[in-house]
């Protein structure tokens, strides 16, 4: 069954003014601002150009003195990331960031393994509730030329989701599992939007406005390790 949306963006005041309806992580964007140390190669202002997010839902951001995302906090999760020293890293078969997420009883550790703009190429995540492992997951991604997220490959529902962009902009998302595809359509114009909105915070909302399920990923987005 193929099923198709077409989506288009009428309204700022939802989107909010730091929405941008460009796709940001261009390898010609030179961070601004902080500075990030040489190591684990993370710079999330290689995605967030206009500066860091400090929130969003009730998420709130924090960073540690590197500028790197430390821990994402809400009402019902919390979020931690550990940045391995690339520069002493005896492997490459080890992770180079750890996400690790809590919620109640249930923890999800997440190894993610970077390529060379530090966007993040392989997830293993392992669920563990009461202390037992209940599930193991694999995540792929790959990204164009542009360090734009391209494709999502999530291996135990053997869902993938790929992003069609045009002048450097999403305008269409297709995912695909056993015998299902589904595909929303962007546009960032219509009949009372005639010219589209900036979006200068670089912000993507990718479950609810280019119909991405992204869940636990995404907390990599916000931590800048997804292009």
């Amino acid at each position: 069954m193929k099923k198709i949306i077409t989506m288009a963006y009428l309204s700022a005041a939802v989107l909010g003014a730091t929405m941008t309806f460009t796709s940001c992580g261009s390898n010609n964007d030179e961070p601004k601002g902080e500075v990030v140390e040489t190591g684990t190669k993370v710079n999330p202002l290689r995605v967030f150009t206009g500066g860091m997010p400090v929130s969003f839902g009730d998420a709130t951001i924090l960073k540690n003195i590197k500028g790197q995302v430390s821990t994402i906090q809400s009402n019902h999760e919390i979020v931690t990331f550990e940045y391995k020293d690339m520069s002493t890293h005896a492997s490459e078969a080890q992770p180079q960031v750890v996400m690790t997420i809590k919620n109640g009883e249930v923890t999800r550790v997440c190894n993610l393994y970077l390529g060379k703009d530090g966007f993040v190429k392989h997830c293993d995540e392992t669920k563990i509730v009461d202390g037992s492992v209940t599930r193991k997951e694999t995540w792929d991604f790959t990204y164009n030329n542009d360090g734009q997220l391209l494709t999502m490959l999530r291996g135990r529902r053997n869902k993938k989701t790929t992003i069609k962009y045009q002048d450097g902009n999403i305008v269409e998302t297709t995912t695909t599992k056993a015998g299902y595809s589904n595909s929303y359509k962007i546009f960032y114009t219509s009949e009372s939007t005639l010219s589209p909105i900036v979006n200068k915070g670089c912000l993507m909302l990718f479950d609810y406005t280019l119909g991405i399920d992204m869940d636990e990923m995404q907390y990599a987005y916000y931590a800048g390790l997804l292009g």
